[in-house]
């Protein structure tokens, strides 16, 4: 029998924490879904949902700090990523996630993509931590995933909000979530800075503690005469942050009108980093209360099927 209702969990770093939101709005309007699918962040709450840690995972967001936040990085130079990610299995294996994907209490799918070929890629059977740990790598920021001898990355970068698996196993009402609706076009403005974030001269310090002498000195230098006078450039974080929102933006757009939901959930957390974890509470209750908002409509569709 075709899954009633699949539920489709987007990408959006930190705003990702929206999907909590939604599945405890989802919960109190008594709407159960029947399938998942999710894309980077929304792999791990999808992933937490499927095998029943939702509870343990959304405590964990809850009692980040921005110091807890910069603790979980592990710092490294080799293996594609800024971030080996092992703090992200740890975490995922302490809630409770150290499953088979085909062993959770529904349908899951993990979306990622092969880094040699572009294609995307559909995690529902194997471990669930290695699928999910895939989903969530950020190019550049988080190393990529080798599953069967393919190099995995971020579902984020083929398929932002990913509908289309749902689609193909015939669910009748589909409800997407979009954490990343309030971009409007503008994804970073000049001096910009996101409170809340630790310097992120910490960082590149254990950069350059991991380089040698000649290049740690190149790491480490000040601007020229001729920077100095120029506007300030972007922080490494405001880079990150609009290069990967105008990525998605693209991708989403073209996604959504092709493969169109019947319920699209779109989370406002403009002012909010895609590396501010410590954020959850906010994004939490912004995915609650857009949630709410189609409670109405959600009962509609769902009453005729």
């Amino acid at each position: 029998m075709a899954p009633k209702l699949g539920l489709a969990l987007g990408t959006g770093g930190a705003r990702g924490w929206c999907h909590i939101g939604v599945l405890r709005a989802l919960d109190e309007m008594g709407v159960t879904p029947d399938i998942i699918a999710g894309s980077s962040m929304g792999a791990v709450v999808g992933a937490a949902y499927a095998g029943g840690a939702l509870d343990a995972l959304e405590d964990w967001a809850r009692a980040l700090t921005p110091r807890r936040v910069w603790q979980l990085i592990d710092m490294r130079l080799t293996g594609g990523g800024l971030v080996g990610g092992t703090s992200i299995r740890h975490m995922l294996t302490e809630i409770g996630l150290d499953k088979q994907i085909e062993d959770l209490g529904l349908p899951f799918t993990a979306v990622a993509a092969d880094l040699a070929t572009g294609r995307e890629i559909w995690l529902q059977k194997g471990p669930l931590v290695a699928a999910t740990r895939a989903s969530v790598a950020i190019p550049g920021v988080l190393s990529p995933v080798c599953i069967d001898g393919h190099w995995l990355i971020d579902g984020g970068v083929v398929n932002p909000v990913p509908v289309s698996p749902l689609l193909a196993a015939r669910a009748r009402v589909v409800i997407a979530v979009n954490p990343n609706a309030a971009t409007a076009g503008q994804f970073w403005r000049p001096g910009e800075d996101w409170p809340g974030l630790p310097d992120m001269s910490d960082i590149f310090g254990q950069v350059a503690d991991k380089l040698p002498d000649p290049l740690s000195r190149i790491w480490q230098a000040g601007p020229g005469d001729d920077a100095a006078k120029s506007p300030s450039p972007p922080s490494y974080t405001a880079l990150i942050n609009a290069t990967i929102d105008m990525m998605s933006d693209q991708i989403r757009r073209a996604r959504l009108a092709a493969d169109a939901p019947h319920v699209l959930i779109s989370a406002r957390l403009g002012d909010m980093n895609i590396m501010q974890f410590h954020r959850a509470s906010e994004a939490i209750a912004e995915g609650y209360r857009v949630t709410m908002a189609q409670a109405d409509w959600i009962e509609t569709l769902l009453s005729g099927q």
